[in-house]
């Protein structure tokens, strides 16, 4: 929802993407005021990627029609939190980049104004959004799993994001469930999101075809869109790459059960949102399979209801500031 008239309080939400970085001015009822947007250029170094971000934060920042209480980041990589550092993210290129002061001092630097900056891992950051503005509302424990490019995943316990001893916690798309199985940018092999992805699907199908196979299946270019598409209109090969796709996230669904026991788990990303009703009926008979009836009783699977990024990320500081 976007407004030009929103009271109160904002906040800044900035999501740092591989190819583009996407900010929004986000009320504290979750109405996005302004948008803005850079291209990331990771080629340029982690500094000039840092100064982008916070000059599309600060360009926010000025036209704010109330107070704003600070900025919110989600990044890939490993994310210290406390201390505000992003590790080890590869897409972007940066191996230790101390993000959430660089970007504090730049904001006081250029709009003299100390504002707390808080940062997340960008897929516990999608979590957040829906605990403070979606479907989690009022529920503690939950999971967000997200299928789009990959297969990301947040967790939430008791209110409080689940980062791990290492900040890799419910890195569940990096779950091996085939040690033998299809080779995985991580550098392991049979990863869920091998085959609970977009390319996943892609490679299902591409795996499964022959020279007799339709063009639509033979296709380099072959999008998940397409096979989706395909898959509603009866396709055997599509419908085949659906099918091992819900059973293996089943499988995931499975593990966040039988260790977390959450009340909720919400599915979005792209491909999550598209093919929710193809994925998520057949996955929840894989997980009945798999653990005990008893802990299934209080869970519901649902679709999310944030579909920003930057509205996510926003979400930061309003559970920053209430904790």
């Amino acid at each position: 929802m976007t407004t030009q008239e929103a009271t109160g309080e904002f906040a800044v939400g900035v999501d740092v993407g591989a190819t583009k970085i996407a900010a929004a001015l986000v009320s504290n009822t979750g109405e996005v005021v302004r948008e803005g947007r850079a291209a990331t250029d990771a080629t340029d170094g982690p500094d000039a990627v840092v100064a982008r971000i916070a000059q599309v934060a600060g360009d926010l920042l000025e036209n704010a029609p109330g107070p704003v209480r600070g900025v919110g980041i989600g990044t890939p990589g490993y994310v210290d939190c406390p201390a505000g550092v992003v590790r080890n993210a590869v897409n972007l290129g940066w191996v230790e980049v101390p993000v959430a002061r660089q970007v504090a001092e730049w904001i006081a630097a250029h709009h003299a104004v100390q504002l707390p900056v808080y940062i997340e891992n960008d897929a516990n950051v999608q979590a957040l959004g829906e605990y403070v503005f979606g479907v989690a509302r009022g529920i503690d424990t939950f999971a967000h799993v997200a299928v789009g490019s990959g297969l990301g995943s947040g967790l939430l316990v008791n209110g409080r994001v689940v980062a791990g001893a290492s900040y890799t916690a419910a890195e569940l798309g990096h779950l091996v469930l085939d040690p033998a199985g299809r080779p995985c940018a991580c550098g392991l092999r049979g990863c869920v999101e091998t085959v609970v992805s977009g390319p996943g699907l892609v490679r299902s199908v591409h795996a499964s075809t022959g020279p007799d196979a339709p063009a639509w299946a033979r296709d380099p270019e072959l999008r998940a869109e397409t096979i989706v598409a395909q898959a509603r209109a009866g396709d055997p090969t599509a419908v085949a790459a659906l099918e091992l796709a819900a059973s293996w996230l089943g499988m995931t669904f499975a593990v966040l059960v039988a260790v977390v026991n959450p009340a909720l788990i919400v599915v979005g990303g792209g491909l999550g949102h598209s093919a929710f009703d193809l994925l998520v009926p057949a996955a929840q008979r894989e997980l009945a399979r798999r653990v005990p009836a008893q802990s299934l009783d209080p869970l519901r699977i649902v679709p999310s209801a944030v579909h920003s990024s930057a509205v996510g990320a926003s979400a930061l500081v309003w559970h920053g500031v209430n904790s």
